[in-house]
């Protein structure tokens, strides 16, 4: 006869129970606790209807994205004007977004780096109530102008990821026919902010071309999301003359969702392979130069990573995203509809 057998009930029942959480704690509540949702800031350079859509598509993957709460939007000049990606943000805002959530006008040039924005302003004042991860997706002047107005601020950046960079050596081209590389785009635009970032010592991720230049949207996802629900409606509408024009001018597979794997990294790190890398802003011969220029000698600033040395010990953290796994494309369609597909 067992211990337990000869005990009161209520007194058999209180071992167990004691026995359940000193013995076995989780097996009290086998349902684990979910991950408390990242604070996020989105500083972007929307251009739906005018450029590429890749702002607005990660903005709605964001808000379809548990694991990340969406504590601001700024929006800088890139894409577009301002004055016109300011309106389109707002109005993805008050199509799919949170009631509440704010848009602020950030930069309107790269001549306005170190003059204080709405921008600026809104994204110091949350950064003083908490620690944020910052997605600065398009040119950087909004952050630079942050990090020179309220230095005090970059330890409260717990990470800050941007669409930029590259190995040397590399071209941006999407296809065998294109003719011209891509840009670096959001870099070249204000090289001088970056090097403001590139001074701190805020952990950087970079979700270069590179990594993205994997990922496809074509017809075949755009129609996909167009009957999966009123975000993926839209989102194929509005995406409608962007895929029509690389098609016509770069490739027939669609277009590549550059800001998405950004989002990504931050969502789900183990469907986009990386690594720490070293990085530095460096001259050398302009890959999109005509041959006229390239004979004038023509030069433009790179933002070149390079991989650690073995044993290499690096001054800052930096990280390079440069293969998406399999899983990414069907997960980003489920976000950007915000349903099973």
């Amino acid at each position: 006869m067992s211990f337990v057998r000869r005990q009161p009930g209520w007194i058999t029942l209180a071992l167990v129970a004691a026995w359940c959480v000193v013995v076995h704690p989780g097996k009290a509540d086998d349902a684990p606790a979910a991950p408390k949702p990242r604070d996020v800031w989105l500083d972007v350079d929307t251009a739906t209807g005018f450029g590429d859509v890749d702002d607005g598509l990660m903005v709605i993957q964001a808000f379809h994205s548990p694991e990340v709460r969406i504590r601001g939007i700024s929006v800088v000049f890139g894409n577009t004007t301002l004055e016109r990606a300011v309106p389109i943000a707002r109005e993805i805002v008050e199509r799919f977004g949170p009631e509440g959530l704010s848009v602020q006008a950030g930069a309107a040039s790269a001549e306005e780096l170190g003059q204080e924005t709405d921008a600026t302003r809104a994204l110091a004042g949350a950064l003083e109530e908490r620690p944020l991860t910052v997605l600065a997706v398009g040119p950087v002047t909004n952050i630079g102008t942050l990090l020179k107005r309220h230095p005090e601020l970059a330890s409260r950046i717990e990470r800050l990821i941007m669409v930029a960079a590259r190995r040397p050596g590399q071209r941006f081209k999407s296809s065998d026919t294109q003719q011209v590389p891509h840009r670096d785009f959001n870099f070249e635009l204000d090289p001088a902010a970056m090097q403001i970032i590139l001074d701190t010592q805020i952990p950087l991720v970079f979700a270069p071309w590179e990594v993205s230049s994997h990922v496809w949207l074509g017809r075949d996802e755009l129609a996909r999301l167009r009957g999966a629900s009123k975000a993926g409606a839209w989102i194929a509408e509005t995406s409608e003359y962007w895929i029509a024009l690389w098609e016509r001018d770069i490739t027939p597979r669609g277009f590549n969702p550059f800001d998405t794997l950004a989002l990504g990294w931050v969502t789900h790190p183990q469907l986009i392979e990386s690594m720490p890398v070293t990085v530095q802003i460096e001259q050398a011969a302009d890959d999109r130069a005509t041959a006229e220029e390239r004979a004038a000698g023509k030069m433009k600033p790179y933002l070149h990573v390079r991989p650690l040395a073995e044993g290499e010990t690096p001054a800052r953290s930096v990280i390079y995203c440069h293969t998406p796994q399999p899983g990414f494309t069907p997960l980003l369609l489920e976000r950007l509809s915000g349903k099973s597909l």
